[in-house]
């Protein structure tokens, strides 16, 4: 990560790549961790294969290659090629991408690339090489990539000018859009198989279980995957079932994995799961991997989006997670879903929210802010990823002890109103006063049913006041849960 002197910002630390969701601490540190880290030769050592295979690749240039050390991710080794004017006619930048892994990666990053490329208007890097196998000077699997123009917006956000920031965030939303309108029957990971035409058949599989990308050939597109609940409990069984595998005493999986498809149980019946319809979503979508290029003073734009390795089909709710860094960045604070609503303190920033949030429409904010679908998306990426570390433990239990207070609003009445009336404030997202109108403002009925919830317990009476506030029938709110939840929707 750039310190605060490279960025001129305050930086949070950085945590490991695999276990954040951050959208400013998951930056990877320079090759020399990721050295260590997964045991791979020193730079200096790899570049003389690096250089073998710029010679092989570019056969004509007779000077010298500039190879650049950049920092890297989870999965791929980055490194930047610069070609002399022998190679090609003119200098050239290129970025190199090698695989840490194996042969499987490799696959699915050029798919998923392709895909993208061929289904919307996002901005990609073009791919100009690549090599699926290990048969190279690399030894490894290997992609090279035009390198984009501009800079990377986590370097270059805390030094844009207001109106510059209004722009980007403008066609960041767009992005989110575009790739939400791609949508599938299945969720899972993008496949792709070359025809002899040169046209290519995409297909969609299950998720990975396993950190080799090995995967059965009839992990395709199962119909039994077709709904949100199914693809939840499927997944949580496919990570027992390698758990006790390993481990056939492994206690704490059979635990944890019954609790996590108990809860999606639980979710479905309340209705979070109420759009069966997998949407295209990148889960890496973070200014570490957007490309800006300045134009004036008033505009700057995106040249394009990097490291589509996470791109997956996801329940609708997976591609809400709020992006706060946009409006909270200058507080030097991690994205923090529980609070990412909150009214940010500067009026730039304000604006900013509600630049986004006009952007995106209901729709993306009933996703992004509810708290039902906050814990959704929690137990998506458990039952996606499995529980292969300390960390993620630690998460599936927050959202055991989280799930756990939520439901338990549904058994007291008088705990009801406040998660209504919570739920009311959370789509308020007015930064400055309202205006004034005839119709109340969300704050103005917010207020008036707190005060309501309020005398309600104070004459504790509150089931015939819970039932009065909310405008439904007292039997109805004892008795139908999913009543509760549709009031909280419309909220």
């Amino acid at each position: 990560m750039p310190s605060s002197q490279d960025s001129g910002c305050s930086t949070a630390i950085t945590l490991p790549e695999r276990t954040s969701y951050s959208a400013r601490s998951h930056l990877s540190n320079a090759s020399e961790s990721s050295t260590a880290v997964y045991n791979q030769e020193p730079f200096d050592q790899y570049t003389l294969k690096v250089k073998d295979l710029c010679q092989k690749l570019w056969p004509l240039a007779t000077e010298d290659f500039v190879i650049e050390r950049l920092p890297g991710g989870s999965y791929n080794r980055i490194i930047g090629i610069t070609t002399p004017p022998s190679a090609s006619g003119t200098e050239k930048r290129y970025i190199l991408r090698v695989a840490r892994f194996d042969e499987g990666q490799q696959h699915r990053e050029l798919a998923i690339h392709r895909y993208v490329a061929q289904h919307t208007s996002i901005p990609l890097a073009d791919i100009v090489f690549s090599d699926a196998t290990s048969s190279n000077p690399l030894g490894s699997p290997y992609v090279v990539q035009d390198r984009l123009p501009g800079s990377n917006l986590f370097v270059a956000y805390c030094s844009l000018t207001h109106e510059q920031r209004k722009s980007v965030i403008q066609e960041f939303g767009k992005i989110i859009l575009r790739l939400q309108a791609v949508k599938s029957e299945s969720s899972g990971i993008v496949t792709a198989t070359a025809q002899n035409d040169g046209t290519w058949i995409y297909n969609i599989r299950r998720f990975d279980i396993r950190p080799d990308f090995v995967h059965d050939v009839d992990d395709v597109d199962h119909p039994s995957d077709h709904t949100v609940l199914n693809m939840l409990l499927i997944q949580c069984q496919r990570w027992l079932a390698l758990s006790l595998q390993y481990d056939p005493k492994d206690i704490l999986s059979l635990d944890y994995y019954a609790q996590l498809s108990k809860i999606a149980r639980e979710m479905d019946e309340l209705g979070v799961f109420e759009d069966n319809t997998f949407h295209l979503t990148h889960l890496d979508l973070e200014p570490r991997n957007i490309m800006v290029v300045i134009g004036s003073d008033e505009h700057a734009s995106i040249s394009g989006v990097l490291d589509w390795d996470s791109a997956i089909f996801a329940p609708v709710f997976a591609a809400c997670k709020v992006p706060s860094w946009i409006w909270t960045w200058d507080d030097g604070e991690d994205d923090d879903e529980e609070t990412a609503n909150n009214v940010p303190a500067k009026p730039e920033d304000c604006e900013l929210k509600r630049l986004f949030e006009d952007i995106m429409g209901p729709v993306y904010l009933k996703y992004a802010y509810q708290p039902q679908y906050r814990m959704a998306r929690s137990l998506f990426l458990l039952a996606k990823d499995g529980l292969r570390s300390s960390w993620t433990i630690k998460e599936a239990e927050k959202l055991f002890k989280e799930w756990a207070e939520f439901t338990d609003t549904f058994d007291s009445p008088d705990a009801f109103i406040g998660v209504v009336a919570w739920a009311l404030r959370e789509t308020d997202s007015d930064c400055e006063e309202a205006a004034a109108s005839d119709s109340p403002s969300v704050s103005e009925s917010f207020e008036r049913l707190q005060m309501d919830a309020d005398s309600s317990i104070d004459r504790k009476d509150s089931p015939d006041a819970t039932a009065a506030v909310l405008g439904v029938d007292k039997a109805q709110l004892k008795d139908e849960k999913t009543a509760q939840v549709r009031i909280l929707s419309k909220s």
